[in-house]
C-alpha cells in the first residue's frame, strides 16, 4: 500500500509537472491561479483512486516532490520555506479532499472543494506575497 501512495505521488507529479508547464505557457498567471491548481487536484486524486491508496498520501507525496523542485529552482533564501508551504498546503488539501468525499461520497465536490481551497492559496502567493 505504502508503494501505490508513493507511485500515485510520482505519477501525480509528472503528470502536472508537464501539464503545468502547458498551462503556464499559454495563460501565464491567469493560469497559475486557476487552471494549474485544478490540474493538481484532478490528477492527484484521479491517482489516489487509480491506484486505491491514501489521498492523503498522494497529496502529501506531491508536496514533497514539489517541495523538492522549489528547493532547486528558488533561491536559497526562499527555496526551503517554499518546500515547507508547499508540503503543508498539499497535505491540507489533500485533507479536504478525503473528508469532503467522506462525507458526500462524490470525488467531484471533493475535488472542487480542494479546488477552490488551492486556488486562494495560489492568488495569495501571487498577488499578497
Amino acid at each position: 500500500m505504502e508503494l501505490n501512495i508513493i507511485l500515485a505521488g510520482l505519477g501525480a507529479s509528472l503528470v502536472a509537472y508537464l501539464g503545468n508547464k502547458l498551462i503556464l505557457r499559454v495563460f501565464n498567471e491567469e493560469g497559475l491561479t486557476i487552471l494549474v491548481p485544478l490540474l493538481e487536484e484532478i490528477v492527484k486524486t484521479t491517482f489516489a483512486f487509480l491506484l486505491g491508496t491514501s489521498i492523503v498520501g498522494v497529496h502529501f507525496i506531491f508536496g514533497c516532490v514539489e517541495g523538492i523542485y522549489d528547493i532547486i529552482t528558488s533561491s536559497k533564501k526562499i527555496g526551503k520555506w517554499a518546500a515547507v508551504a508547499s508540503i503543508l498546503s498539499h497535505s491540507f488539501f489533500g485533507i479536504v479532499t478525503y473528508l469532503t468525499f467522506l462525507k458526500t461520497g462524490y470525488s467531484f465536490i471533493a475535488v472542487l472543494l480542494s479546488w477552490i481551497f488551492h486556488s486562494g492559496w495560489n492568488w495569495y502567493v501571487v498577488k499578497k506575497l
